[in-house]
């Protein structure tokens, strides 16, 4: 009885670490349900659909070739914003995912390492390159990126824009 009980205690207090190591409230920044995202390398800026229900980003491409250099899979592929900015990248593949869309059927997807910025916020996402033909937004950030960095207003959009002088470095 002893052990259970203080495997109880241990439980308890390892869970009572958890929300202590999530930045606080404070230091996370404020977004709406739609905010303008920059692809560093060109500095191509985006309308972006924020959606928590996702777990990866994805961003709508073109031109997708995929192709070996020192043995190993890469893809090279065009997107373009709204105002018809375009920007071609070669990327590495870090992997390949299965993606269902609501309503339709499983899609194979290529997922590559792309540097954003998104308000205050410079980082490296994993990105998943999709047909999104018909979407209304070109680029859609998933919680992988979002975790521990935002706070969500769903009623609100536009509350900030993408300012990252770290990136200038890269």
């Amino acid at each position: 009885m002893a052990k259970v009980r203080g495997a109880i205690i241990l439980l308890v207090a390892l869970l009572a670490l958890i929300p202590a190591l999530a930045a606080p409230a404070a230091e996370r920044q404020t977004i709406g349900h739609v905010e303008d995202v920059r692809i560093v390398e060109g500095g191509v800026t985006f309308k972006a659909r924020i959606d928590s229900g996702a777990e990866t980003s994805s961003l709508g491409v073109s031109d997708l070739v995929e192709f070996q250099r020192d043995g190993k899979p890469w893809v090279r592929f065009t997107t373009a914003n709204d105002a018809g900015r375009s920007l071609t990248l070669e990327r590495p593949v870090v992997r390949a995912a299965n993606v269902r869309r609501s309503g339709t059927a499983v899609q194979r997807r290529y997922v590559v390492s792309i540097d954003l910025c998104l308000g205050r916020v410079f980082a490296d996402a994993e990105v998943s390159l999709a047909d999104r033909a018909g979407m209304a937004y070109r680029m859609l950030i998933g919680r992988r990126f979002l975790a521990d960095r935002f706070l969500i207003d769903v009623a609100a959009a536009d509350l900030t824009k993408p300012e990252c002088p770290e990136a200038g470095a890269k």
